[in-house]
């Protein structure tokens, strides 16, 4: 941990009104892309990325807050005291950590296809920020090192989703693509499974060695421009109740995920 006087030096400046209007935006999608920055907050998330490569620009926390961070602190090009009333303001949350980083950007680049044995996640318009950094933190559960998304996908960078994340999205490979460009570049052995409330089993049957799983949109499903790409339809049935008896008359986008991924990578042999 850092001694008082060496944390007074780095940190330098207590937080002023223009920063605080500055940060409070970044909870708007068109200043996050205007600047080219996102939002992250909480100890563990902010611990994470100042040992990561991203670019970390700012640090905003309250003196306890920035203390527990210590030498890591060094990391960030600038450090700022922020008040509990302060960090209100600027925070997403309704209970504000005592730490939250203004963070750079990556640039995007385009998915790689999947290679001998991988699996991808697919999700085409996935609306809920929620549903998109659960799915993340899930894919990192198991493994999954890529999701690629419709342009039409909630923003990775959302604080919603970097919040439900927990830190996944550091090491989950998300994109942002055209899925019909993408499908269509995929080479013959790499199978591509739709999630669709009627369709085959999925536990009825092997996953295959490589694959990539589509997930469509809460409401509306998968897009019917992109069926043509559907090898299979697969479903998640657990019970033998007919359908009037079960009471839900379908799964959560990101629980139905967590299923398929858990049944594409083979861990409910070996891991449940």
């Amino acid at each position: 941990m850092l001694t008082p006087d060496r944390l007074f030096v780095i940190i330098g400046n207590m937080l002023n009104q223009a920063q605080i209007k500055f940060v409070a935006s970044l909870q708007h999608k068109k200043a996050r892309k205007e600047h080219g920055v996102f939002v992250a907050e909480g100890e563990k998330i902010v611990r994470e990325l100042l040992q990561s490569s991203f670019e970390v620009q700012g640090v905003y926390g309250t003196i306890q807050g920035l203390a527990d961070l210590g030498y890591l602190l060094e990391k960030s090009r600038g450090v700022y005291e922020a008040s509990d009333s302060d960090l209100q303001r600027i925070s997403n949350l309704k209970s504000p950590n005592k730490v939250l980083a203004v963070v750079l950007r990556p640039r995007p680049s385009e998915p790689s296809r999947p290679t001998d044995g991988q699996m991808v996640i697919a999700l085409d318009s996935l609306q809920d920020p929620g549903n998109l950094g659960t799915i993340i933190r899930t894919a990192d559960w198991f493994g999954i090192r890529q999701v690629v998304c419709s342009p039409s996908t909630v923003d990775v960078f959302n604080p919603k989703v970097i919040q439900a994340s927990m830190g996944s999205f550091l090491r989950v490979n998300t994109y942002y693509t055209d899925l019909q460009k993408y499908f269509t570049s995929l080479p013959d052995s790499v199978s591509i499974l739709g999630a669709f409330p009627e369709g085959q089993n999925a536990f009825d049957e092997a996953a295959p060695h490589t694959g990539v799983i589509v997930i469509g949109n809460e409401s509306a499903g998968i897009s019917e421009n992109l069926l043509p790409w559907i090898q299979k339809r697969i479903s998640i049935t657990i019970n033998n109740l007919p359908k009037e008896q079960t009471g839900a008359e379908s799964l959560n986008a990101s629980v139905a995920a967590g299923i398929l991924m858990l049944w594409a990578t083979g861990n409910h042999l070996s891991r449940v």
